[in-house]
């Protein structure tokens, strides 16, 4: 894969990581107005502006979910489908890694950061070494993916 190349996918895989990250926030940011939103002894007006911005979250962490899926998909199709690869051990990540993130980032295709932003939130990422020595990781990921439900504004 050429330089250019390599770089659209870095950075398709780091807006990807940041999206989730934006996903995680806007969720917190929706169940934190929600529960303000059972304060009684605020005034109607700023209830009525609390209302619109837990509107506004749950709009935000729900599109934000939608593209993250989205994005996910579109990244899986651009990879190799069902490698087959006889005798090679499946490593977590992390173990894989240990010690040596620099390298096994560089080996992989990608920045230290999104490795250790990859091990740090737990994903389920798997490395296998070819009998040539190339690198490969698989992320195991729950089928059908979860999509959140937002309710119903009140």
């Amino acid at each position: 894969m050429n330089s250019l190349a390599r770089t659209i996918q870095d950075i398709a895989h780091d807006a990807h990581e940041d999206l989730g990250s934006a996903h995680i926030a806007l969720s917190r940011l929706e169940s934190l107005l929600y529960s303000t939103l059972s304060d009684k002894t605020m005034s109607p007006h700023i209830r009525n502006l609390v209302h619109i911005a837990w509107n506004l979250a749950c709009d935000a962490a729900n599109t934000a979910d939608v593209d993250f899926e989205a994005i996910s998909k579109a990244l899986s199709d651009c990879a190799p489908q069902n490698p087959q690869y006889e005798n090679v051990a499946r490593i977590p990540l992390a173990d894989f890694a240990s010690g040596q993130h620099s390298t096994i980032a560089q080996r992989l295709g990608m920045t230290q950061g999104s490795l250790s932003k990859a091990i740090r939130d737990g994903r389920a990422i798997f490395v296998t070494e070819t009998a040539a020595g190339e690198l490969l990781a698989v992320e195991e990921k729950a089928f059908p993916g979860q999509r959140r439900e937002v309710e119903a504004a009140q």
